[in-house]
């Protein structure tokens, strides 16, 4: 199988991509364990996703003024900048909160299963649709057949968690990685359509961080008037912090690749980096390991194998 891709161009391109996907993944595993932390250590979920966002926006305005585009950056800005631009930030935010609050319970492995399972599902739709490429994606037997083995990796991992100590409460987190993961879709087709535009993957992360960082601190205002807030405590430990300088990483990686590979090869590219990461986290981590989530992770493995395996001389047919 030739790995079909939303834009014609050199076979090098798409490999390219799809390792920076990959890659993009590692560190998105490594981002989920470090927000978790920190919500753990005393902030909370919402705090900590805030924080996430705070570190990431003060990351991407770094990148823009070390590569000394940040003229070039406003104008772009100025000249062609819409709403929605900013808009598909806020597709971030239930992912990030999810992570925060999720991966203590159940672990940066299985966590990580949840939400691919939801970007899984939300990538066929926005691929057939055509959101975010040039033409449609058609649905064939092979994507099918990845977008069902996510899901039933995502089931494993869900039915796993409800046999840990956290019971019931790792089924509520899983739900909520499904629903966080299936929106962060938006995200990902706006940016790259936005990178389309500007030609620059690095805008795209500014407008959108800087959109989700708006919805977040609604969120966190909202909570502070409920008394959510109470007992918030920052940690002294500054490595917590880095999972928003983290972000930036995997937001130009992903405006870049989705470009290249569509939304749904995106997502299950990503996963093959981001599974990896993850398990070697749980291993190192409290939670260890589960057959459950082991299973999963092969389920899913599999998934990504599927959609972007090639066949010499084949055509393309995902």
């Amino acid at each position: 199988m030739t790995l079909s891709t939303p834009a014609a161009g050199p076979a090098t391109r798409v490999t390219l991509a799809a390792l920076v996907a990959a890659g993009s993944g590692a560190v998105l595993s490594l981002q989920g364990r470090l927000n978790g932390d920190l919500a753990a250590a005393g902030t909370g979920p919402v705090v900590a996703a805030w924080l996430s966002y705070v570190g990431t926006l003060l990351a991407t305005v770094l990148v823009v003024l070390v590569r000394r585009r940040a003229r070039s950056t406003l104008d772009v800005l100025r000249a062609s900048a819409s709403w929605w631009w900013f808009a598909v930030g806020l597709c971030s935010v239930p992912i990030v909160v999810a992570m925060a609050a999720g991966v203590p319970l159940v672990g940066v492995a299985v966590a990580s299963v949840c939400s691919v399972a939801g970007q899984t599902v939300a990538g066929l739709a926005l691929d057939a649709r055509g959101v975010g490429l040039p033409a449609p994606l058609r649905l064939t037997p092979r994507r099918a057949a990845a977008g069902v083995a996510a899901l039933v990796g995502l089931g494993v991992a869900v039915l796993g968690g409800a046999t840990t100590d956290a019971g019931w409460g790792a089924v509520l987190a899983g739900v909520a990685l499904f629903v966080g993961g299936a929106v962060l879709c938006g995200q990902q087709a706006g940016n790259g359509r936005v990178a389309q535009l500007t030609g620059d993957p690095v805008v795209a992360t500014l407008t959108s961080v800087t959109g989700g960082l708006v919805g977040i601190s609604v969120v966190c205002a909202l909570a502070a008037v409920l008394g959510g807030l109470d007992g918030v405590a920052l940690p002294g430990r500054w490595w917590l912090y880095l999972g928003g300088p983290l972000g930036t990483l995997v937001t130009v990686a992903a405006a870049y690749a989705v470009r290249h590979l569509g939304t749904f090869v995106l997502t299950l590219t990503v996963v093959g980096g981001q599974m990896v990461m993850a398990v070697l986290l749980d291993v190192l981590g409290v939670v260890g390991l589960r057959w459950q989530t082991v299973v999963a992770t092969a389920v899913v493995g599999l998934a990504v194998l599927l959609v972007v395996q090639r066949r010499p001389g084949a055509r393309s047919s995902a």
